[in-house]
């Protein structure tokens, strides 16, 4: 076989298996956006790949959006993320700005820290944060998703600093010598630099807090504290046998985080490239 076959047969190989994963992916898709549109006895006696006999036919998404409930999940989500990201970032890069810049005792303790911290189940950790939460009036109150939310975390960390590492420490001697102090070189010169870092790091843990389940429906059981995956989780109660109500909530849900998504994946490629070839 010469080269210039195998080379043909390599990238057809490829090409079928990636035609192949996109149709896992996509082939559910399909069914659930086709049977939004459908109604209950149509959705009972079609295929899932049939086509609905009206598609202007929006009752679901209606139900969805009032009886739903759909909007004021969406506003909690939101209210959760735009904190989340505030604090989560402020904390994130201070942390990466102190281990990047200094040298001092129990450092290699805190980074060992940071990266055993990351393998405790979640679980073990909401035992004792919740029982604590409750006994200070957290729960049922969106702040107490916030703060969990807002912690350190060892992605970002890694990402800010390897950006860091990537800026000299002359830039901090040469800002020392015109008296600056540190926080004013961390706030007014590190910190706009890492700007990359800092809408990647925001696009993942946006992405996190928009799916995560568990830990809104553990501290936000009431009905109007509902996030995004808790308010899609609840039609399963209320419209368990109208599938196609749910189907269109779970397109409701969808459309954010694909939307997002697609505006916002260079700059994930972009940070986690960056931060990989020149860390």
């Amino acid at each position: 076989m010469s080269d210039k076959v195998k080379k043909y047969s390599i990238a057809i190989l490829k090409y079928i298996i990636l035609i192949f994963v996109a149709f896992v992916v996509i082939y559910p898709l399909i069914g659930v956006f086709l049977a939004s549109f459908k109604t209950k006895i149509e959705y009972l006696s079609t295929g899932s790949m049939e086509l609905p006999e009206n598609f202007k036919n929006f009752s679901n998404y209606a139900t969805v959006m009032i009886k739903g409930n759909l909007l004021r999940g969406f506003a909690n989500t939101i209210f959760i993320i735009v904190f989340a990201c505030i604090i989560s970032t402020v904390l994130c890069t201070m942390v990466a700005f102190c281990l990047s810049r200094f040298q001092f005792k129990g450092k290699g303790f805190i980074d060992r820290f940071y990266m055993m911290a990351s393998f405790v189940p979640g679980i073990i950790v909401h035992l004792i944060i919740f029982k604590d939460f409750a006994r200070v009036g957290l729960v049922n109150n969106l702040f107490s998703v916030v703060i969990l939310y807002s912690g350190v975390d060892i992605v970002s960390l890694y990402l800010y600093r390897q950006y860091l590492n990537q800026i000299s420490i002359s830039v901090d001697e040469s800002a020392l010598m015109e008296g600056c102090s540190y926080f004013r070189i961390y706030w007014n010169i590190l910190l706009p630099m890492l700007k990359p870092a800092i809408v990647t790091a925001c696009i993942i843990k946006i992405t996190y807090i928009y799916n995560d389940f568990y830990t809104a429906f553990l501290y936000l059981p009431a009905t109007e504290k509902g996030v995004m995956s808790t308010v899609l989780y609840r039609f399963i109660g209320p419209y368990s046998s109208e599938w196609s109500v749910i189907a269109a909530g779970i397109i409701v849900v969808s459309i954010p985080v694909f939307v997002g998504f697609i505006f916002a994946q260079k700059w994930i490629y972009k940070g986690f490239s960056d931060g990989a070839v020149k860390g």
